[in-house]
């Protein structure tokens, strides 16, 4: 399988980004974050202007970033979780 990767021009400066990240299989979960992170830094998305909510697992995720999107806080909205068989 050829994976191909996409570069992007977008500018992240400014932007609020809501994080919520599920802490069940939290090694899976810490590496996702890690990865997310450092991609809004390449964008230019400020440390500040991130807010990480952790839940305890997959299925609480959608609720929080529902409760997240009514606030009207943020710019766009991330979910990290690993549902592993």
């Amino acid at each position: 399988m050829d994976h191909g990767f996409y570069e992007s021009n977008l500018d992240g400066e400014g932007l609020r980004i809501g994080i919520v990240q599920a802490r069940f299989n939290e090694p899976v979960c810490d590496e996702l974050r890690e990865a997310c992170m450092a991609e809004l830094e390449k964008l230019g998305v400020e440390g500040e202007d991130t807010l990480l909510v952790t839940v305890p697992g997959a299925l609480e995720v959608p609720l929080a970033l529902q409760k997240m999107a009514e606030s009207g806080q943020f710019d766009a909205l991330v979910a990290l979780g690993a549902v592993v068989r």
